[in-house]
């Protein structure tokens, strides 16, 4: 296989333990109160946008940008980002139980539809630009696995590349959180429900 034509973001999950912050793979249990933070690192200078719906939700929040985070795109290539972006800062996993969308986008161009979004953004809104999007620049082709704590999305196709993950996320008490792979680049497909609130 030709991997010469390929772009690499990489993405990894922390929570918040006693003994401090500790990487944990897609198949974690979260809980009501856990604490955890998403950190990605794009091979490539990247615009990344990471944005967050909750099941009961109407809307998405933007998480990435934020004037809370002093990371700017484009994204230097091998730059490691945290989400939320100061050494103490978490999001926090609130009493709702439930599916929860986390999606990341990466790409070698800015996208307007994006650019300037704060805050929440409606749910119809959102995902007709996100459809956009991807009709323009999804790639042709794209590969994922796991190396160690990380997980690398590959992908490729002509001028443009877009790198979408989505996170399907629940919490629950006693129930085993499933997870798996999607194609498509939708890289994060952990079971766990997380708030964007920052504590």
């Amino acid at each position: 296989m030709d991997t010469s034509a390929e772009r690499e973001v990489a993405y990894a999950i922390e929570i918040d333990q006693s003994r401090g912050p500790v990487r944990v793979g897609e198949d974690w249990r979260f809980h009501s109160g856990d604490r955890c933070r998403i950190l990605f690192r794009p091979g490539f200078d990247a615009y990344v946008y990471v944005v967050n719906r909750g099941p009961r939700q109407m809307a998405y929040q933007m998480l990435f940008p934020s004037d809370r985070i002093a990371a700017r795109n484009p994204i230097p290539a091998g730059s490691e980002v945290r989400v939320p972006g100061a050494e103490t800062a978490w999001l926090h996993m609130d009493e709702d139980a439930g599916d929860e969308n986390l999606i990341l986008i990466a790409s070698t161009a800015p996208f307007a539809e994006f650019d300037g979004m704060a805050g929440e953004v409606g749910r119809e809104d959102f995902e007709a630009k996100l459809a956009k999007v991807e009709r323009k620049r999804r790639p042709a082709s794209s590969r994922r696995f796991e190396d160690k704590d990380w997980v690398k999305l590959f992908a490729a196709r002509g001028k443009e590349e877009i790198w979408r993950s989505c996170c399907g996320c629940r919490c629950c008490t006693n129930r085993r959180n499933g997870c798996g792979g999607e194609a498509n680049l939708r890289v994060t497909r952990c079971r766990k429900k997380e708030s964007s609130s920052y504590q």
